[in-house]
């Protein structure tokens, strides 16, 4: 608790009296009391709030030495000056009149007071006060220590803190945004008021309440405003600057606290998720361990993998794809948290693995927008939906094959690609020797090099189902041109376009050229123009796809 010149005075054996000052100077802090020598000046350094006690000269001797004596010591800041009188004897007017001037309350000691008494009695009080004070924010602050074990500790913290104080507590995000406020004071009005290039603690009015704002920090160096707002008489700074101190530091522990709940949730997701699709766990721990994140046994899961461009070049800068990696997972995981949906996320192979509990692959293709938004163009391959726990690695393996379809496309990686739209034609070609595939395609097709427009015309035949009028709009041509280069096409191949299984080979061999210069153009640009020496061709094979 503070003293005042107030106290003091209420001390009726110090038998002091108020010469000089009135209210204002009642309420003047006083830090303690110091004898004043014969001549000697006050000096900010040793004075500051402090009660001077002098016993002065003969009575005007010199008038001019007192006023130098109020005026040092108002620069000191002294809370006021105490002069000893002897019986009879009158304050020095010239004294007065310098105290009344510079507006430093003077104070007279009256004979039946002995000033080492006067200072030694001022002493103890503010002795006694400073213990009381100390103990009153020992409490405080054990109180508000108490309110970090509560469920929400940050509320719980402030309410707190708004009960010690009498006020209305007001936590303010950088832009004004309210995170969290205990009472009715006028949010809006109190953010306006604020001087946002000052970094040290104000104290300002709003109408009836008395404001003391503060700028503080957290741990990841984001800054807040925390705002203590009393109607009435305002909060003793004693009590508000380390109240407000601690709460900035509990701020700070119940952040850590949440960064390391959050850190070690996220690890025992990836740890589930990744012990799901090796598809040798489930039977451990089921259904039921999978409970507190949310999820319903036996409903609808899917996997999805999402991945940049550079995964399929297999030749990955450790450092520079490993911060990519680093920060699409967090990036992930952090858009995965916001989702309503069940959900693990983990980093597995170099890829971003999720299994979502959800009837659509809404949050994947959000995901993928935002990393593609935040300078990580990426990729996603979504697996088929399952319902039981041991068909989870099904899934997975879904989602790569779809990941490796989408960034494989011959007309660049495409966005996001579920294993639902494939086709049987695609999962064979996805699924069988990439050696046999390509083998069997390049001698299907070598028949036609050197033939650039039958094999774009055939490209566009097989495109528009077979139709000759429309295969002739889409080029231009006249439809008989398009018969007689169908009639070439099948003298060269040697089969008839009317047999299934010749329209089938001819458009898988197709797609499978198409994939494998898109796939070797990922990692090795060089290559393509190895494997591909028509232009023609690399045109009709981007058609056919």
């Amino acid at each position: 608790m503070t003293l005042t010149l107030r106290d003091v005075l209420r001390q009726d054996d110090l038998d002091l009296e108020l010469v000089v000052g009135g209210d204002d100077a009642l309420e003047t802090e006083v830090a303690g009391s110091a004898f004043l020598q014969l001549g000697e000046q006050p000096r900010t350094d040793r004075h500051h709030n402090l009660l001077l006690l002098t016993s002065g000269g003969p009575v005007g001797p010199d008038e001019a030495a007192d006023r130098r004596l109020i005026a040092a010591a108002r620069r000191a800041g002294a809370a006021g000056i105490v002069r000893a009188v002897a019986n009879g004897d009158a304050v020095p007017q010239a004294l007065r009149d310098a105290a009344e001037e510079h507006g430093l309350a003077l104070l007279v000691a009256g004979s039946s007071a002995s000033l080492r008494d006067v200072k030694d009695t001022i002493n103890e009080r503010v002795t006694r006060a400073d213990l009381q004070l100390y103990q009153r924010l020992l409490t405080l602050q054990s109180s508000l220590i108490a309110a970090v074990s509560a469920p929400d500790p940050t509320g719980s913290l402030l309410r707190r803190l708004g009960a010690v104080v009498h006020s209305t507590v007001i936590l303010y995000y950088p832009d004004g945004r309210v995170l969290s406020v205990t009472g009715d004071g006028p949010t809006e009005v109190i953010w306006r008021n604020i001087d946002k290039s000052r970094h040290t603690r104000q104290r300002f009015a709003v109408g009836q309440w008395h404001v003391v704002a503060s700028l503080i920090t957290g741990p990841d160096e984001t800054h807040r405003w925390i705002v203590l707002a009393k109607r009435g008489a305002a909060t003793s700074d004693d009590i508000v600057s380390p109240l407000i101190a601690t709460v900035e530091q509990l701020l700070d522990v119940i952040a850590l606290s949440r960064r390391a709940a959050a850190n070690e949730e996220a690890l025992q997701r990836a740890d589930v998720l990744a012990r799901l699709i090796t598809g040798n766990e489930h039977e451990r721990f089921g259904w039921d361990y999978l409970r507190p994140f949310g999820f319903v046994p036996h409903g609808p899961c899917y996997v999805a993998a999402i991945a940049q461009a550079q995964w399929t070049g297999k030749r990955l800068d450790p450092k520079v794809h490993g911060h990519q990696l680093r920060e699409s997972t967090q990036l992930t995981r952090g858009l995965a948290a916001n989702s309503p949906s069940p959900n693990l996320v983990a980093s597995i192979d170099g890829i971003v693995v999720l299994l979502v509990q959800a009837p659509d692959p809404q949050i994947v293709q959000e995901c993928v927008e935002v990393l593609d938004g935040r300078g990580f163009p990426a990729s996603a391959g979504v697996g088929r939906k399952v319902a039981s726990l041991d068909q989870i690695v099904n899934s997975y393996r879904d989602a790569r094959l779809a990941l490796t379809r989408a960034l494989t496309r011959p007309d660049g990686p495409g966005a996001v690609q579920r294993f639902e739209d494939f086709t049987v034609a695609d999962i064979a070609i996805s699924t069988a020797s990439e050696d046999q595939l390509r083998g069997r395609a390049r001698d299907l097709l070598a028949r036609l090099d050197g033939s650039g427009p039958i094999l774009e015309t055939l490209m566009a035949y097989l495109d528009n189902s077979l139709s000759i009028n429309e295969t002739a709009n889409g080029l231009h041509i006249h439809p008989n041109s398009v018969r007689y280069r169908i009639s070439r096409a099948e003298e060269l191949i040697g089969s008839s376009l009317r047999d299934l299984s010749t329209i089938v080979d001819i458009y898988l061999a197709m797609q499978i050229m198409a994939r494998t210069r898109s796939s070797t153009a990922a990692s090795t640009p060089s290559a393509v123009a190895d494997e591909n020496p028509s232009a023609d061709r690399q045109r009709a094979t981007r058609r056919s796809v």
